[in-house]
């Protein structure tokens, strides 16, 4: 099928959904062109750069005419969609309003279909005036392209179970039935070629690290900013530790920045600073080797990260939360609201036990299945 990705922002050497999806598409043989810009959004900030160098499809950067943070806007972006003549259209980041022009034509000649992933994050930690301005916009420009996207999709797709009660909080109320009865559910997943248990990659970084092989690593990658909590994470590692817990705990994703700089200084003044290693952001295939090193992943909010570590084997704590709550079972990881040393304490004697039975239970996240799921269902 010949199939048009249409998203605001596209970095092909990080790992967010729209990349896997087209390179799933790619890898499943169908002709594909990703029409994008080459703005860079600011959260990802100074942690890449554009590069298309190695990618084996179109990519069409076209100039923006609109920008405010992450919206962005393209006047030539439908006539070079038409261009193309996909069979089928692929809409990302409806709150960044690029896909606005494509739902606003009267009689496209292809299927449209949108990816939703609004979830109780998406408009989280904002207080005061940044709540009220963050608020305006929604409803100003923001509501108008989510309405639209629900009236010309003829299949959406949201990829966490939050997804369609935010929003739904915010659109026009008769278009909620519609929002339902349009919906297939999807996830957020993993690249099978890039994320995998190899035994050989966790003997070596163990050794690299210095651990022994009965120590109890634990890992967190993500990027480091204040809303992840990871203090928290660092207090009850340090308490294990003190009550004769062995435990070493990685983080990765640091940056060159005043946040980073300040939770490295409140890691040195822990008792057992030691035993909390700090790692800065870095390619997928050698965050890959850290996971295969590790014992226990740790994630404190949703991210693509989630799905990575899963594909390694590594039982998970989680958040108790709705945007995640599609993820785990008892044989894969467990959802805490407040973690406790106890529970690292339980899980730490059997947590390797079960590595091969959890790869097989995240073999359903896999990108190129969950691709699948949403040609299946796009089929023009």
């Amino acid at each position: 099928m010949k199939v048009a990705i249409v998203c605001g922002h596209f970095i092909s050497n990080m790992g967010y959904i729209e990349v896997h999806l087209a390179n799933a598409l790619h890898q499943l043989n169908h002709n594909i062109a990703v029409f994008t810009t080459s703005t860079i959004p600011a959260y990802v900030g100074s942690l890449t750069t554009i590069d298309d160098k190695n990618i084996s499809y179109k990519i069409e950067r076209l100039q923006t005419d609109f920008t405010l943070g992450q919206m962005v806007k393209s006047k030539k972006l439908v006539a070079k969609v038409n261009e193309f003549n996909p069979e089928l259209v692929i809409c990302i980041g409806v709150g960044k309003l690029f896909p606005q022009p494509i739902y606003e034509q009267k009689n496209p000649t292809y299927k449209i279909v949108t990816l939703l992933g609004d979830n109780e994050e998406t408009y989280a930690k904002t207080y005061g005036f940044k709540k009220l301005k963050n608020k305006l916009i929604q409803i100003i420009l923001k509501k108008k392209v989510y309405e639209l996207s629900i009236e010309k999709s003829t299949v959406l797709f949201p990829y966490t179970p939050s997804t369609n009660h935010i929003i739904a909080q915010f659109i026009n109320p008769k278009l909620v039935a519609q929002l339902h009865q349009k919906s297939v559910e999807i996830s957020l997943g993993f690249d099978e070629n890039m994320f995998f248990f190899n035994e050989e990659e966790r003997i070596s970084k163990r050794q690299e690290l210095g651990l022994p092989d009965d120590e109890l690593l634990i890992i967190t990658a993500t990027r480091v900013v204040p809303e992840k909590n990871l203090e928290k994470i660092i207090d009850i590692v340090d308490e294990c530790n003190q009550k004769d817990i062995s435990v070493t705990y990685l983080i990765i994703g640091f940056q060159d920045d005043n946040y980073s700089g300040n939770l490295k200084n409140y890691i040195q003044q822990k008792a057992f600073s030691t035993k909390i290693k700090t790692l800065p952001f870095m390619k997928a295939e050698d965050v890959r080797k850290y996971y295969n090193a590790a014992d226990i992943g740790i994630f404190t909010r949703a991210a693509i990260s989630i799905f990575e570590a899963l594909a390694t084997g590594l039982f998970l704590f989680l958040p108790q939360q709705n945007n995640v709550k599609h993820i785990l079972n008892s044989e894969n990881g467990s959802y805490f609201n407040e973690l406790t040393t106890e529970d690292i304490h339980k899980i730490k004697a059997s947590v390797t036990k079960n590595r091969k039975e959890r790869i097989t239970l995240a073999k359903k996240f896999n990108y190129i299945n969950l691709t699948k799921k949403i040609v299946a269902h796009s089929e023009v």
